[in-house]
């Protein structure tokens, strides 16, 4: 089989998106389908496109063995909703245009959000006379619109009609989430074959010795930094319980990381330290250097339907995981009693988490650890290849 993964995300990027394709493309060519990925230049998210790469109409790699095909990106930083778009747009055309060099398919991949690429992706499989698989990691515009994101209605109506057209003419639609799940099948052009496929981590890239505790918790958020997460509750939390119960380090980049770092420096917040992106291979590191994992998301009934990949990734490592959000998400901490939940957006109940995780005897961490790492085990990568493959394959 040959496949063709079209996405905006990909390594050497930072981020959860590029992790899951670039193991995604991997885990596939291991079990002998021949993939080519085609992506942009590397420049997420500061808008900088690091050497040897330069943004030219395209460039063919060869990592053995996977294929890459980068075509042009407008090479923009991830703030404001406007320079995202012309992000998304330029790629989009791009990937059309430089279409034929990605060679035959059988089936082309791709993901949504964004939805221009998601909208291309129909005549680039056509043209390929190859089966469309859409994978949608988020409802796209609804948290657009349910973040404030996203406000005009004419623009709303636009983005509706092109995520239906994409629905229309996929032949399968694959989703992490139950919630995602239950919300396509009510859209008449998505229902019926939708394909919920769990998110899953690569256990084996994360060490799972327990943490050395001592003095205050030291609490790890490694990802996006952005609208969906909120993670003015996280540092207001740690603001609230100080540096004497917990030392909160934040790894990552997003639209919001500019006004999170003028919180924290405007408010002398001293148990906050931002290292900005990092890049993919240090995450396991930081989660060694880390007492529990943080995973937000907004208070919003959009987020209610998600689960987010970082959750898996501080699992893996045998940490615990401090969950601030509602729905989905909680529910699957709790029912593997691998972590601490807490409403979304109430700092005081996440600051008096902290101060709980922090008192824990070793024998109750212990115990969270062990599960953390035993639900991670359970949603392992190359468990999940199958599944994959018989959606791409049916």
């Amino acid at each position: 089989m040959r496949a063709i993964l079209l996405t905006h995300y990909y390594p050497p990027e930072p981020g959860a998106p590029q992790r899951r394709w670039g193991a995604l493309a991997h885990e596939l060519a291991g079990r002998g389908v021949e993939v080519t990925v085609h992506t942009g230049f590397p420049h997420y998210p500061d808008g900088r496109i690091p050497a040897p790469y330069s943004n030219r109409p395209w460039v063919i790699e060869h990592h053995q063995p996977v294929t890459v095909l980068r075509s042009a990106v407008a090479a923009l930083p991830n703030r404001g909703f406007a320079p995202r778009l012309l992000d998304h747009t330029v790629f989009a055309l791009s990937s059309l245009a430089t279409a034929p060099l990605a060679g035959r398919a059988d089936v082309v991949v791709v993901e949504s959000p964004p939805l221009f690429l998601a909208a291309s992706a129909v005549p680039y499989a056509r043209t390929k006379r190859a089966r469309l698989v859409l994978n949608v990691s988020d409802l796209w515009p609804e948290s657009a619109v349910e973040l404030g994101a996203l406000t005009r209605p004419r623009l709303i109506g636009a983005a509706e009609r092109m995520a239906r057209f994409a629905y229309r003419n996929a032949n399968a639609i694959t989703v992490p989430t139950e919630g995602i799940a239950a919300a396509l099948e009510r859209i008449p052009e998505a229902a019926g074959k939708v394909h919920h496929l769990p998110p899953a981590v690569d256990a084996g890239s994360f060490r799972a010795d327990p943490p050395r505790r001592s003095g205050p918790l030291r609490l790890l958020y490694a990802g996006t930094v952005a609208l969906a997460q909120g993670l003015d509750t996280l540092v207001e939390a740690a603001r609230i319980a100080g540096p004497d119960v917990v030392e909160v380090t934040i790894a990552g980049g997003g639209m919001e990381a500019s006004d999170l770092a003028a919180r924290v420096k405007g408010g002398s917040i001293s148990n906050v330290k931002l290292l900005g992106p990092v890049a993919p291979d240090a995450v396991p590191g930081l989660y060694a250097r880390a007492d529990v994992g943080a995973v937000l998301l907004r208070d919003r009934p959009i987020f209610r339907g998600a689960l987010p990949t970082k959750l898996l990734e501080s699992m893996a490592a045998a940490r615990p995981v401090v969950l601030s959000a509602a729905g989905e998400s909680a529910r699957f901490v709790d029912r593997y009693g691998s972590g601490a939940v807490v409403a979304p957006e109430e700092p005081a109940a996440l600051a008096e988490a902290f101060l709980d995780l922090r008192d824990m005897s070793d024998q109750e961490f212990g115990a969270l650890s062990a599960a953390a790492r035993r639900c991670a085990e359970a949603h392992d990568r190359t468990q999940t290849v199958e599944r994959w493959l018989s959606v791409l394959d049916p």
